[in-house]
């Protein structure tokens, strides 16, 4: 009777060891402290700029059933837009066009490549293709027509003074917060890898009249959460 006794919890621990190390996680976070920026200018040979689709947070989540996951990326983004115009002997209209963009994208189980390149994943929704979803953009365009300013000396009736061009700038500086919900239906059991990469751009462009533009496109700080969860039965897109 002793032996069963303790015969008996013996294998009643092991159960509920077993049983604690099949349970699936319901939540996982990651976070980014690296800072990307992509800065064009129009008067220089990096009048484009774009990093390309970059690796910035990953966390993996286990599920034990079949689960739908939230998936929440959050960014500190900056945008940095300069445009300036001028005026000219012809009276003709001086352009200049900054633009920059911060954009996003969640994948699932994703296969790289030896340069960190997705070459197949399922993207989350609503942005099943991998296009990307745009956590921040700016377009600015300044344009005018502009003629010369008379100086002092025409004014008192001076001769052989020279005139001065007018001149107009515009630039703008902002940094804020950005956070999107991507959400993956039916991810099956088992370990499973989801991937935030990030891809900024900028654009630097003058179309006539000696316009300069200058931009950048940045983002940093950042976290990362995704959330196991049971939607309602056949939900779907």
């Amino acid at each position: 009777m002793k032996l069963k006794n303790l015969y008996i919890p013996t294998m009643m621990l092991c159960l509920f060891a077993t049983a604690a190390e099949a349970q699936s996680s319901k939540a996982t976070a990651a976070i980014n402290t690296v800072s990307v920026s992509c800065p064009s200018n129009s008067t220089t040979a990096t009048a484009t700029c774009s990093t390309g689709w970059t690796n910035v947070m990953k966390s993996t989540i286990k599920t034990s059933n079949i689960a739908d996951l939230f998936v929440t990326p959050s960014l500190v983004t900056g945008l940095y837009t300069s445009t300036q115009v001028k005026g000219n002997g012809s009276g003709s209209t001086s352009s200049a066009t900054a633009m920059g963009t911060v954009e996003v994208r969640v994948v699932l189980d994703p296969v790289l490549d030896s340069n960190g390149n997705v070459i197949s994943g399922t993207f989350a929704q609503p942005d099943n293709t991998g296009s990307g979803v745009i956590f921040d953009q700016r377009i600015q365009t300044l344009t005018a027509n502009l003629g010369y300013i008379f100086t002092d000396c025409i004014a008192q009736g001076g001769v052989g003074c020279t005139l001065t061009p007018e001149q107009i700038t515009l630039a703008l500086d902002t940094t804020s917060a950005h956070s999107f919900n991507f959400i993956l239906l039916n991810v099956g059991t088992g370990n499973h890898t989801v991937l935030l990469q990030s891809r900024v751009a900028s654009d630097s462009a003058t179309t006539s009249g000696g316009g300069v533009a200058i931009s950048n496109a940045l983002y940093g700080l950042g976290s990362l959460t995704i959330e196991s969860v049971r939607l309602v039965n056949s939900f779907s897109f």
